[in-house]
């Protein structure tokens, strides 16, 4: 059965469309990809930097990507992206080039780590090393298998559903590849330090690694239920200081992000 390819821009026709570091390995953290323009490099986003369009600076949590990791949202969206059901909409995280997108942490994570995935052309492979860009012991090896293209929950996305994976090691990992067919496969909400894929319902504020004055403000922001001049305050607070939005602030909205019928 052919299936088409993740991406449905002519460049993806036959592909899938100065800060302190943070003590990450005592943290944990999902990263959803939300904030980045579509296939825009994910670059330095994570790492109190932008994407290489520019957009951010994103939160400081000492990640950062290869040069061939790029963000791409769903075509529901106003994006690029032939998939659907993907755990936070409306971006996730691929590659066009190479054998695999790596994930850099310099100051390490433990105990395990989780994602979601959809790939329904050909299996994966993710790969744990306790050394910087792919290189030392390898940790964990993940074989993932071909997902399901049936469309569900998403009708429009052929890349639809995305499955959830987690795996637990020993050690400390410092960067993790996420491998499979370029163009071919997609990941989203991926955390690190614990090997039980996050429920988008399930990410707070403390989960996201916010302490002291910022995980009291993000408080405020997502999970206290202000509106109108309130969470406006607040917002424009967040802003001030961190230059970023909280987890819960979709790219173009202010606030907690509501729900939309897709």
């Amino acid at each position: 059965m052919k299936v088409a390819s993740l991406g449905r821009t002519a460049a993806l026709s036959v592909m899938f469309s100065a800060c302190a570091m943070p003590a990450f390995a005592q943290s944990t953290t999902t990263l959803t990809f939300e904030g980045l323009g579509n296939q825009e490099t994910v670059n330095q986003f994570y790492n109190g930097g932008t994407g290489g369009n520019g957009s951010g600076p994103g939160t400081n949590y000492g990640v950062s990507f290869s040069a061939n990791a790029l963000a791409l949202i769903d075509s529901d969206a106003g994006g690029g992206g032939n998939f659907g059901g993907e755990p936070s909409p409306d971006t996730i995280l691929f590659f066009q080039s190479g054998a695999a997108a790596t994930l850099n942490v310099p100051a390490g994570f433990t105990t395990g780590f989780s994602f979601y995935y959809a790939s329904p052309v050909s299996a994966g492979t993710v790969i744990v090393y306790d050394g910087p860009n792919a290189t030392g012991n390898v940790l964990a090896t993940i074989s993932l298998p071909t997902t399901p293209n049936n469309g569900a929950p998403d009708p429009t996305g052929s890349y639809s559903p995305f499955l959830p994976y987690g795996v637990s090691f020993s050690g400390t990992a410092r960067s993790v590849d996420f491998g499979g067919s370029a163009g071919n496969i997609g990941f989203d909400n991926i955390t690190l330090g614990a090997s039980s894929p996050v429920d988008p319902g399930d990410i707070t504020c403390a989960s996201e690694g916010y302490t002291g004055t910022k995980l009291t403000w993000c408080k405020n922001i997502c999970e206290k239920g202000y509106t109108g001049a309130t969470l406006d305050t607040w917002i424009h607070r967040w802003i001030n200081r961190y230059r970023d939005l909280p987890y819960c602030a979709v790219e173009g909205e202010e606030g907690p992000p509501q729900e939309q019928p897709k």
